[in-house]
């Protein structure tokens, strides 16, 4: 694995039946536009991914604190930092490492997987969210599990560089 260390942003999960409208009074309409698993970087008081997940469910990754922006309508739309799940990033070149480590499901691939867009994957019996998308304004790789598999996959990934 490379030298160079990342931080992830911070995760943030909204989701509910309004979320979309939230998105777009804050980010605008291109928010709409975004298929399942893909995602655009935008500027919010500093450096903002949006990750769609599926209708009505977007991923953040955002460090500050997000409820200062996002005006939510009603109780039908939740804004939540989950604390149970956790994320590591690794640089862009060490893409081919997560192909050696990592397997999906039909349809999704991960081989030949471009910048905004994300995949579920398992690494060994640990289930991931693998996202390619920028980080400090370089493309890199966040890979997203629960908190308690953390340790774990940083010590596969760290075991195959070795």
């Amino acid at each position: 694995m490379s030298e160079t260390r990342l931080r992830p942003a911070q995760i943030w999960d909204l989701a509910g039946v309004e979320s979309l409208q939230a998105l777009q009074q804050l980010l605008g309409p291109t928010v709409a536009q975004l298929s399942p698993f893909q995602s655009l970087e935008t500027s919010l008081d500093g450096q903002c991914s949006v990750l769609r997940l599926c209708d009505r469910n977007f991923r953040l990754a955002y460090n500050g604190d997000l409820s200062q922006h996002i005006d939510l309508p009603n109780s039908r739309t939740w804004l939540k930092q989950l604390n149970w799940m956790g994320a590591i990033a690794i640089p862009d070149d060490d893409f081919p490492l997560l192909l050696a480590l990592a397997s999906v499901r039909p349809p999704h691939r991960l081989q030949g997987l471009p910048l905004h867009r994300a995949v579920p994957a398992q690494v060994g019996a640990i289930s991931v969210l693998i996202w390619r998308h920028p980080l400090a304004g370089q493309p890199a790789i966040e890979i997203h599990t629960a908190t308690a598999d953390l340790a774990k996959l940083k010590a596969k990934i760290s075991a195959r560089v070795t």
